[in-house]
């Protein structure tokens, strides 16, 4: 059982455009070109991500400590919704440096310092520090010849920001891309389908931090119950997806009782919380559960929404669903 990893090839800058056309950010955004050599970016200074890159490859972006925000900054001097920054390309002007970024308060507590000083709005010039409460960032233009620079930019485009699973978008193609494969090579490929049981009461209980550290936990969990080939994704709120390629129902449905079992027995007491922190669970496979990606998903929900009316904290089958429902 290995973590998930992602498959990157280091090539020209010209291949990142080419490679994020489809993650709706460089390329899409309209902001660069493919004789760009520079991307704005935001350095961390201090916390738990010290050092870590944030390239600003969209339009618009929003950092803070909840999951409606683009980029978690899991820090409780953040707000939820902290700061917006948006880029626009200057009239006339052919490279990235001619990018304006505008960094937007967003009525957060602690408020928004740049170079220290409060601010609710402000253009930011390269070398700017700019503080979200005590979390400390540096703003300058980051250079796409640097290697390493290019895995950050295809991280952000493709993985959950919060759970470093992959993001509904990459798990979505992951599973054409498998489901291609089953069917011309004639193999099996399953799906599990799963649910945080009582997550909203959860955060009204906990609180919102604490929901987003359950979550972390379990697609913790999910890693290392995968094989290399085996994909997850975040694909919902608390949905998680996963795409076992060259796996019949049987050992789909194994693995999701392991994490199912892992989940019940590890996060609530990792957490210290005074409560049970479970999953359920829908498993669907390919070819006798559904011929398409749409078919697999709807039949792998309906078991999930059937594990949800049984008691929770359980595994269904479509087929299985299927049989119980005629008697």
């Amino acid at each position: 059982m290995g973590t998930q990893k992602q498959s990157w090839k280091h090539g020209s800058h010209e291949s990142t455009f080419a490679l994020l056309a489809n993650e709706s950010t460089l390329k899409n955004s309209g902001l660069f070109t493919e004789t760009s050599a520079f991307i704005p970016t935001l350095t961390f200074l201090s916390g738990e991500a010290l050092g870590k890159e944030l390239p600003l490859v969209r339009q618009q972006i929003t950092l803070g400590r909840g999951e409606e925000s683009d980029v978690l900054v899991m820090d409780p001097s953040v707000s939820r919704k902290h700061v917006r920054l948006s880029c626009r390309r200057l009239v006339g002007k052919e490279d990235n440096r001619g990018i304006r970024v505008v960094i937007q308060d967003l009525g957060s507590k602690n408020g928004t310092l740049v170079n220290y000083k409060k601010t609710r709005r402000a253009v930011l010039k390269p070398g700017d520090k700019i503080c979200l409460g005590r979390v400390i960032l540096k703003f300058e233009y980051k250079d796409l010849a640097d290697q390493n620079f290019y895995e950050e930019i295809y991280r952000l485009a493709t993985t959950d920001s919060l759970t470093g699973l992959l993001n509904k978008a990459t798990i979505t193609r992951a599973l054409s891309e498998e489901m291609a494969k089953s069917a011309r090579y004639r193999r099996h490929l399953s799906l599990v389908l799963m649910d945080v049981d009582n997550f909203k009461s959860l955060n009204d209980t906990f609180g919102h931090l604490m929901g987003d550290r359950v979550l972390q936990r379990i697609a913790a969990v999910v890693r290392k119950s995968m094989r290399q080939q085996d994909k997850a994704g975040r694909f919902g709120g608390e949905e998680f997806l996963l795409v076992l390629p060259e796996t019949g129902l049987k050992g789909a449905a194994s693995l999701a009782d392991r994490v199912r079992t892992d989940v019940e027995g590890s996060v609530a007491a990792e957490l210290n919380l005074a409560c049970v922190v479970s999953i359920s669970a829908g498993v669907s496979t390919y070819p006798m559960d559904g011929r398409n990606c749409e078919n697999l998903l709807e039949h792998a929900d309906a078991a999930l929404y059937r594990a949800k009316a049984l008691g929770k904290n359980r595994i269904e089958l479509w087929k299985e669903s299927q049989i119980s429902a005629q008697d």
